[in-house]
């Protein structure tokens, strides 16, 4: 089962946001993480020039 998590614009893991999914929950985590969670995370930092378009999963 893979590990996703979502890295910030300066390259380190977001708090919480590592998770083992099944192969079927790949697609569905990697859009949650990057339309939900990445854009809260970025309006937290936005003093700092973060942006949600700047973030990945791996």
């Amino acid at each position: 089962m893979p590990e996703l998590r979502l890295i910030d614009p300066d390259g380190y893991t977001v708090p919480d946001t590592a998770q083992t999914v099944s192969d079927s929950a790949v697609d569905e985590t990697r859009q949650h993480l990057l339309t939900e969670v990445a854009p809260v995370h970025a309006a937290e930092w936005a003093d700092f020039g973060y942006d949600a378009r700047n973030y990945r999963v791996t």
